[in-house]
């Protein structure tokens, strides 16, 4: 069943505003990258190494980029949720100030470039995240009334994550940039999901225990009615972030004669 993301989705230091190329770039190129050469018969194996740094080295962020802010941890700052099901799930939901960790930890397993559109297509792998985060909820889900607020956690493990881009060059003066025009991410696999929600019930312990039992037993029926949701959030960042990379990172740094 589809998922709607209501409201909007608000990212802690992560604003949506592309810095202005001119005089705004990353003047030298750092060692960790290697330009590929676009003619190469094996440019898809030297793209995927040079798109792994975006996930660790530049796990702090980028110097000079401060709009950008880091990957590990990387900070949400709100979520709305707001679904109704018919069935198991019906719940308006707001997560704040979420931490999230683990993302550096993230391996390419595949990335390539289509040298007639330019359009990216990647896969990566990510072992393990870990969350914490405030949280408001009135609703239910698999039969419980919930009206509470507090702390909860998560932690996600073997997670599959593809994602589609299509792109176009952009010149300005001697520098070549990629320009992001579209941005498709799907999760393709959670291999294991544990959550911990705090004073559900008002501080009633063993009616809280029970709950987050409930849910982590039943966490993939939870989850396939929230995938929707979950992947529109994640398309937000990784478009929001890849775009600052891309306006601030000239792309001769990864593939040294782009068209």
């Amino acid at each position: 069943m589809s998922a709607k993301l209501c409201g909007s989705i608000f990212l802690l230091s992560l604003s949506l505003q592309v810095a202005n190329v001119l005089g705004k770039y990353l003047t030298e190129r750092p060692n960790f990258l290697n330009p590929c050469d676009f003619n190469d018969p094996n440019l898809n194996v030297c793209f995927a190494k040079n798109f792994q740094v975006l996930f660790r080295e530049w796990k702090d962020g980028i110097p000079g980029l401060k709009t950008l802010g880091s990957l590990e941890p990387l900070s949400i700052r709100r979520i709305k949720i707001n679904q109704d099901d018919g069935g198991i799930l019906r719940i308006n939901a707001e997560l704040e100030n979420m931490l999230v960790t683990g993302s550096s930890g993230a391996k390419v397993v595949k990335a390539t470039l289509d040298k007639k559109t330019l359009e990216v297509h990647a896969t990566i792998e990510i072992p393990h995240l870990r969350g914490v985060g405030n949280y408001k909820v009135t609703g239910s889900v698999l039969g419980l009334n919930l009206n509470g607020q507090g702390t909860a956690n998560f932690e996600a493990k073997n997670i599959v994550l593809t994602f589609h881009t299509t792109t176009r060059t952009r010149h300005e003066g001697d520098l070549t940039f990629s320009e992001i025009l579209g941005f498709k991410a799907k999760i393709q696999k959670i291999g294991d999901f544990h959550i911990n929600v705090q004073n559900l019930f008002g501080g009633q312990k063993e009616l809280e225990n029970s709950a987050n039992d409930l849910f982590n037993q039943n966490w993939r029926d939870l989850y396939g009615t929230l995938a929707p949701t979950l992947e529109q959030t994640l398309e937000l960042i990784l478009k929001d972030r890849f775009t600052k990379i891309y306006s601030y990172v000239p792309a001769t740094y990864f593939i040294s004669n782009l068209p």
